[in-house]
């Protein structure tokens, strides 16, 4: 009896632990924020739109993500793309592991536009530095959908990185530019001594021969000037200090912000 038992047990055991083996496991969604493109590169840029020309395209690779930065003077493809006036292509699909409104975030110098399933999301097809901008798409279900990114350099570096999330959502940002600033140390406080009228007469009980030491005179102010070294570009000098480059041009009076040299002294603050 006690064999038949434990051969019982032993049939029993050995079907749970098949059924386990043979169940089949579910795929987990792909990770956000990452997709498969096709990278074209083109020794030109057009006007814009959606389309690309693939026959003229000089190089053609792959990428996962799109977090691309190319200093001035650099190619994206040493030896066969321009350091300048060139034109990226990424085109793929993306997946999204739920329904509703996306955000989708670029920082881009010069032009971008997005599509997502067919659709503008961002489009700020004109030179500029490094700017920020965003646009919302909709997604009607999870699912892969088509995800399409078009960028051009002229002149100056190059930045182009796109991420995406859901409306409201935090997002990935491996974006390779700026470097970190140095973060300046800030300021002792200033000693603010309390409001006072005239002071009484001094008393007998008092040590009127050697009054306590006064507080020492508040720190000067940081400056608002910068001197301008090589490889200084307006944008990254008003990244440095907080600021836009808009603002350093009216402040300075600068007309074209490609104009500047080492040793110029410019104003950084409105005071």
């Amino acid at each position: 009896m006690y064999k038949r038992i434990v051969l019982l047990a032993s049939i029993l055991l050995a079907l749970v632990f098949t059924g386990i083996l043979l169940t089949p496991s579910a795929n987990a969604g792909p990770p956000q924020q990452t997709g498969v493109f096709q990278t074209l590169y083109f020794n030109f840029f057009d006007a814009g739109g959606r389309q690309c020309p693939d026959a003229q395209a000089s190089y053609i690779t792959s990428d996962t993500e799109i977090f691309k930065y190319w200093p001035e003077g650099t190619s994206p493809v040493p030896g066969i793309i321009n350091t300048t006036n060139y034109m990226v292509c990424w085109r793929g699909s993306v997946y999204f592991p739920t329904a509703g409104t996306y955000t989708v975030y670029t920082l881009n110098d010069d032009g971008m536009n997005v599509w997502v399933n067919g659709n503008i999301a961002m489009n700020a097809w004109f030179n500029q530095g490094p700017t920020w901008h965003q646009g919302d798409f909709n997604i009607p279900a999870p699912g892969y959908y088509s995800f399409e990114v078009k960028y051009y350099n002229a002149p100056n570096a190059g930045v182009a990185c796109v991420s995406w999330a859901q409306k409201g959502q935090p997002y990935a940002w491996r974006c390779p530019f700026p470097p970190a600033p140095v973060q300046p140390t800030p300021p002792p406080p200033t000693v603010v001594p309390p409001p006072c009228c005239v002071p009484p007469p001094c008393q007998w009980w008092q040590n009127c021969w050697n009054p306590p030491p006064q507080p020492p005179p508040p720190p000067p102010q940081t400056s608002c000037w910068y001197r301008i070294r090589y490889g200084d570009t307006l944008y990254s000098i008003a990244w440095r200090f907080g600021v836009t480059t808009w603002q350093l041009q009216q402040w300075n009076n600068i007309q074209n912000p490609n104009l500047i040299y080492a040793g110029m002294v410019i104003k950084v603050c409105p005071w």
